[in-house]
């Protein structure tokens, strides 16, 4: 197994600089890291963690943490198997392994992060979730851990780096697009009357059509309690158009209103938010609103990498883009 002495003699190095590189010191050439992470690759050599642990207190273990298991439906959505991809992708490019914390509940969650940590099985986390007063955040500010959120920047602003689409104006871009197509009567169906990202769309359907002059709907609730609510509003509102919170929903409410014997975009013109795999699965393939999930796993992990480099760096609110991908779902009237 290859040592640290040899890389520096491959590399035509001392020792201490390769140890140095190990560190990334920012007293390293960027031309000298390069050969000794090159001489590192031909040699097979793998740093011996425990050694860096005891080194620097670091053990270049990155914790993910899950919304509460409690939303099943939630998790089995396609966007947390395709953010942990990107995290995981992008920790591996800065000698990053990654950790998972999941619970059935809040507390179990709340338990299983403090474990972690006592335990130093990771050097910070990334929240893949934001909600106010959550117990999890409140933890890890106090003991002062690091840690970023994908999610809306609801609290401790000035403390916390949040990463996230701008919900708002995903929500207003879908009414304009709809009513650029022709539609005057436009709805936004949601599964949940509570959720950070829901409410925030729904905030911007409601400006937008507000901006527009056309006629505002309460939120159409679709979920297997509401389905006969949903049928009444539906008849009662009459829309031409609807804004779906997700994918997710999208699919479920194809499926619904197929087996109702309504056709899509015929009957109702339908764009949803996420441009996940769920998208190009049904039928007609959905017009969707692709929040490049990719790069919000991704620079996560470059922001918690950047405050584990640097406690003084300064909490960020940072804003992904997003864009339209038009399929078969939405039909000019």
């Amino acid at each position: 197994m290859a040592t640290i002495k040899d890389v520096a003699k491959k590399a035509g190095v001392s020792p201490s600089t390769v140890s140095r590189t190990l560190k990334d010191n920012p007293a390293i050439s960027e031309e000298t890291k390069i050969k000794v992470r090159a001489a590192m690759d031909e040699l097979g050599y793998v740093p011996n963690i425990a050694a860096q642990v005891l080194a620097t207190g670091l053990t270049h273990s990155l914790g993910v943490i899950l919304p509460p298991l409690t939303n099943r439906e939630n998790i089995s959505q396609p966007f947390y198997m395709e953010i942990l991809t990107a995290i995981n992708e992008e920790a591996s490019c800065n000698s990053q392994v990654v950790s998972i914390a999941t619970g059935a509940t809040l507390d179990e969650l709340v338990k299983q992060v403090k474990l972690m940590h006592r335990q130093k099985r990771a050097d910070g986390f990334i929240i893949l979730y934001s909600e106010t007063k959550d117990p999890v955040k409140d933890y890890l500010l106090k003991e002062k851990v690091p840690f970023v959120v994908i999610g809306a920047a609801v609290d401790n602003t000035n403390k916390v780096t949040y990463i996230d689409n701008d919900n708002k104006a995903i929500g207003q871009e879908a009414v304009f697009y709809l009513n650029s197509r022709g539609h005057q009567t436009i709805g936004f169906v949601t599964d949940d009357l509570f959720g950070q990202v829901g409410q925030e769309r729904y905030q911007g359907y409601k400006d937008a059509v507000s901006e527009l002059h056309i006629e505002s709907l309460p939120e159409l609730v679709f979920s297997s309690q509401t389905i006969d609510s949903f049928k009444k509003h539906l008849r009662t509102f009459l829309p031409t158009a609807l804004v779906v919170k997700d994918d997710l929903v999208a699919l479920r409410l194809i499926q619904w209103v197929n087996n109702q014997g309504i056709k899509i975009p015929k009957d109702y013109s339908i764009i949803s938010i996420n441009n996940s795999s769920f998208a190009e699965i049904m039928h007609p393939f959905l017009t969707t609103y692709d929040i490049n999930i990719q790069e919000l796993g991704k620079e996560s992990v470059r922001k918690l990498v950047a405050i584990l480099k640097d406690e003084n760096t300064k909490p960020q609110k940072v804003t992904i883009p997003f864009h339209l991908i038009e399929r078969e779902s939405v039909t000019s009237i």
